[in-house]
């Protein structure tokens, strides 16, 4: 009885120890649970702290780009607001160019209408002064020897009545020297002086354009100063340039298609005589024939 009863107290004991063992064994394996548990916790919860993080970071990023997008936006705008300006800027001083160019070009013209009407009031100063000191009443020819011009009448007698007449010519004007001629001085002499009439492509000073010069174009106009109208009272026409003009050598100028009327009177003839004198020259040459008409 004794020894059933230690038997059982030892097994007891020894069960008692086992579960001892076992109770320590569990708690060391549930603090090692719990240690885990936590360490778990912890990585859960950085974890999640990171997935925030990186949601957050995205929310940044997108909203970086779409500041960036924003940016880009309102650049291209500046840029294309900056170049209309600036297109708007350069049209207006193109046009502004523009206005300045052609109120140059009216200047320009002005002027050189300006200096056109100063030479031509000059060349009507310079041939309204021509005196009998400076030309000379004479008819005869003066010779030199550097200086030779072919001067002759080409014309046609037109009846057209028993009393009235019309002469239709031109006179040329040949340079057969060696140096130009500059500036003839024309006269016709008209024997007798009451026939003394010259018409056709000559205008007085008054009458001539100063708005068309043309150096292509000789316009040939009438002395008419007192000298001149004194020349006229004798029986003498002079004409002359309107403009400077040069006689190169071997080359020839002509008053063209003039027109004499001839009234008969009382005369049995009616003679024109031509001169051509050159002031700078000196020089003064007869026409080699005359126009005659015999009644």
């Amino acid at each position: 009885m004794n020894s059933q009863k230690e038997l059982s107290y030892d097994r007891l004991a020894s069960r008692t120890k086992f579960y001892q063992e076992k109770s320590l064994e569990l708690e060391k394996k549930l603090l090692f649970a719990e240690d885990k548990i936590d360490q778990l916790e912890q990585q859960l919860k950085e974890a999640l702290e990171n997935d925030e993080l990186e949601r957050n970071l995205e929310l940044k990023e997108n909203e970086v780009d779409q500041l960036q997008k924003e940016i880009s936006t309102l650049k291209q705008q500046l840029s294309e607001s900056n170049l209309q300006s600036m297109e708007k800027k350069m049209k207006g001083f193109e046009d502004l160019l523009e206005t300045i160019e052609k109120e140059i070009n009216e200047k320009e013209k002005q002027i050189e209408s300006y200096k056109s009407k100063i030479k031509s009031l000059e060349k009507r100063v310079k041939v309204q002064k021509y005196t009998p000191e400076d030309i000379g009443t004479g008819a005869e020819e003066i010779k030199q020897a550097e200086y030779q011009l072919s001067a002759f009448f080409n014309y046609s007698v037109i009846c057209k009545s028993e009393d009235s007449f019309v002469i239709h010519g031109s006179f040329h004007m040949t340079n057969t020297g060696v140096k130009p001629l500059e500036n003839p001085l024309l006269c016709f002499r008209f024997q007798p002086a009451d026939y003394t009439n010259l018409k056709g492509k000559i205008s007085s000073l008054e009458q001539s354009n100063i708005n068309s010069e043309s150096k292509e174009t000789i316009q040939w106009v009438y002395l008419d100063n007192d000298w001149a109208k004194e020349a006229r009272s004798r029986g003498e026409i002079w004409v002359a340039s309107m403009y400077d003009l040069q006689i190169p050598v071997n080359h020839t100028i002509s008053l063209s298609d003039f027109q004499i009327p001839i009234q008969k009177q009382f005369e049995d003839s009616v003679i024109v005589e031509a001169f051509v004198y050159f002031q700078n020259e000196d020089y003064r040459a007869r026409a080699k024939n005359q126009i005659s008409i015999n009644f």
